[in-house]
């Protein structure tokens, strides 16, 4: 008896990625069997491919975003049912990651989606929302309201509303994120650092300052708005660079958040020659003594049993149903002229030459080849 495969897109060795067929498994007790329709890249699929980083075993399959509709339920899914269209945060071992034709998912990863939301935009969200949600309503203790705010309505301030909040690095897609959540969660000074280019999205996000990271006075231009030093920062980029700039604006008694790991240099960038690290070393921490350092590591949100039954099944799909988060853009990777794995390529290389600001790249799952004779 044959057993059914699909493909997949894998880093196979260190500094290798292949196409790669993989068995198509049936759900267990608490999963689905998502038809990928689309997967998001991001940083970390370039740090496992070209540095071999956090990978235990080869083959591994890529993509931590996944968008598309449930094919099979398994046991004990209540929430779930074959034809619903999800976003899931495909982050469980390769047997769970996005960039594959099918993909087996906890329920518990997976958010439904309202049918005006588009898939691909719909592989924005997940990791980069999870992310945010962690940082701030849980790593940095802000109060989220208990029940999703509906539209044209406010909710009750939350504790210190208006003390200072900066999100560093507010362009990446976590960061919008961050924005987002932060307002309507109620808080009202929201200070933003990004490139003059996404000043403009960041205010209608729900920024209250957006600064120029490479201006001259940034420092002094946060203090200004801030009344002083900030209380709370979370550093969407966290690399040296950035470093520098938060521990000279952090008040003697802040918390910072760093989405780990920590990067080289002042970017996102990885590539073949890049130093990763998922700890802040005594004679690299620029940070007085008083503050607070805190390093967020994402794959661990579910160890808040909470979070784990409520984040993705129930409060994103609200969220989304009434309008209250906005995708981030999306940089679409599509063409049928190429195959899947050179669709990939591509992105590897937006992500690895810093070409992508602001956006997700996000890849189309078809398993049609050029050489097959499609347009």
């Amino acid at each position: 008896m044959s057993t059914k495969t699909h493909t997949a897109i894998a880093t196979t060795g260190k500094g290798i990625f292949d196409a790669i067929e993989v068995p198509t498994e049936t759900p267990g007790r608490g999963e689905i069997l998502l038809k990928t329709e689309y997967s998001s890249m991001i940083a970390l699929d370039t740090y496992r491919t070209d540095l071999g980083f956090a990978v235990e075993e080869y083959p591994l399959v890529l993509g931590f975003n996944a968008s598309g509709t449930v094919h099979e339920v398994g046991p004990e899914v209540n929430g779930l049912v074959a034809g619903d269209r999800v976003a899931a945060f495909a982050y469980q071992g390769s047997r769970s990651k996005s960039m594959q034709q099918y993909t087996i998912l906890s329920e518990t990863t997976c958010a439904k989606i309202p049918d005006s939301l588009p898939l691909d935009a719909a592989a924005t969200i997940p990791d980069n929302f999870v992310t945010a949600f962690w940082s701030l309503f849980d790593q940095l203790k802000l109060t989220f309201p208990s029940s999703v705010p509906k539209n044209g309505t406010t909710v009750p301030s939350p504790p210190s509303a208006d003390a200072a909040i900066l999100i560093y690095g507010a362009g990446a897609t976590s960061g919008q994120y961050a924005i987002q959540l932060l307002k309507l969660a109620g808080y009202k000074n929201i200070l933003a650092t990004a490139s003059s280019k996404h000043h403009i999205h960041l205010r209608n996000l729900g920024a209250t300052h957006a600064f120029d990271y490479s201006s001259p006075s940034l420092i002094q231009d946060i203090e200004a708005a801030a009344s002083g030093k900030v209380p709370l920062i979370m550093d969407c980029v966290t690399a040296e660079g950035t470093l520098a700039v938060t521990s000279k604006v952090i008040s003697s008694n802040g918390t910072v958040a760093l989405l780990l790991p920590i990067k080289q240099g002042n970017k996102l960038a990885g590539g073949a020659g890049a130093e990763l690290a998922m700890e802040l070393a005594d004679d690299r921490n620029p940070f007085p003594r008083s503050v607070k350092v805190l390093g967020v590591k994402t794959f661990t949100y579910q160890t808040n049993k909470y979070l784990k039954e409520n984040l993705m099944p129930k409060i994103l799909p609200d969220l989304l149903a009434e309008g209250n988060i906005e995708p981030n853009r999306v940089r679409l990777l599509d063409s049928r002229r190429k195959s899947l794995k050179d669709r990939v390529q591509d992105g590897m290389e937006l992500l690895r030459e810093n070409r992508v600001s602001g956006e997700k790249v996000v890849v189309k799952i078809d398993p049609i080849r050029a050489e097959e004779g499609s347009i």
